[in-house]
């Protein structure tokens, strides 16, 4: 009998995390229809994690710098090469010049476009229930708190809050009062909401991708701090190079089982020129990454689509 040869097809199988392929090749042999399966391996999800040192701010304040530490840990059992890209997301109030604009309502709202106006706590202040200061109060809502605070002689002020839950939200409203009859009376009571301005975001990896990546692409005014491990305009074995073409930072090495990687963040600052219009700013920062294992066929293979030629010869050089 002639002996029957077959040459079998070499496949370059490329194992990237976001998209894991797992597929069956077969072929038959002679008459008896054996089946030869073969199934590829995969990086599985958790093989590399975004570790970060972070704590959300209570009352981010002009010129106040953020710890926010960023790194990669490698989970995989075998070497990773990564990437990492941003996506930004920003919700400002509705400004009135250089400060936030304010409605007023005869009754509370419950429009998930407004935002009740936070008020002072005015206990901290001198004020004081009117009955401390031998006043009557008429005309008040029940759900309102007046304060007031002699200033002068026969000269009083009030201010108008409600406490929700232990917040305390401002409201407005017209006081006379009559030193007669020692009364304070209440009228044209407001409650006051902010309102949502248009809110943003921003895939740093889709077109049009920010060229300056010490601010956000959504504001100017919010600062991103990056480590020494970072070059926005080189490349460099075992640190960190920004693809202005892509939205993509490279590690330029590899990632062995268990390693991190050198930080990429270290802080995010609202600029201390921030004016008042950046108050109860709602802005969130996230960080995804993107894994390979460390070969050059799976590099070379579209792995990483986008990836520059420069950056791409730069990683396989460490393998």
């Amino acid at each position: 009998m002639n002996s029957r040869k077959k040459k079998a097809v070499g496949l370059s199988l490329i194992m990237v995390i976001v998209l894991v392929l797992i597929g069956t090749f077969a072929w038959f042999t002679s008459t008896d229809n054996v089946t030869n399966k073969f199934k590829t391996g995969a990086l599985p999800d958790g093989s590399v994690k975004i570790v970060e040192d972070f704590e959300e701010p209570d009352g981010w304040t002009p010129g106040e710098e953020v710890k926010k530490e960023v790194g990669v840990l490698s989970n995989s059992d075998t070497d990773v090469v990564v990437r990492l890209s941003f996506k930004e997301a920003l919700q400002k109030m509705e400004a009135d010049g250089n400060k936030l604009k304010q409605y007023a309502f005869d009754t509370e709202q419950n429009d998930t476009d407004l935002v009740p106006v936070p008020s002072i706590d005015f206990s901290n202040n001198g004020y004081d229930d009117p009955a401390n200061l031998g006043l009557t109060v008429s005309g008040l809502p029940a759900d309102v708190t007046i304060v007031g605070k002699q200033v002068f002689t026969n000269k009083y002020e009030f201010a108008l809050y409600r406490d929700v839950s232990g917040t305390l939200y401002k409201m407005d409203g017209d006081f006379s009062y009559d030193l007669q009859t020692k009364t304070v009376t209440v009228s044209n009571v407001k409650y006051l909401y902010y309102k949502l301005g248009i809110s943003s975001d921003k895939d740093w990896a889709v077109a049009p991708h920010p060229a300056d990546i010490t601010k956000s692409a959504l504001d100017t005014k919010i600062l991103l701090g990056y480590s020494g491990d970072v070059d926005s305009g080189t490349v460099t074995t075992g640190k960190w190079a920004y693809d202005a073409n892509g939205g993509w930072f490279y590690y330029i090495g590899t990632l062995a089982p268990g390693q991190t990687s050198p930080l990429i963040l270290t802080s995010v600052t609202l600029d201390g020129s921030a004016d008042n219009t950046y108050q109860l700013m709602d802005y969130s920062l996230d960080v995804r990454i993107e894994a390979l294992q460390a070969t050059e066929e799976a590099i070379d293979g579209g792995g990483f689509p986008g990836i520059p030629t420069n950056i791409a010869n730069a990683i396989k050089a460490t393998l």
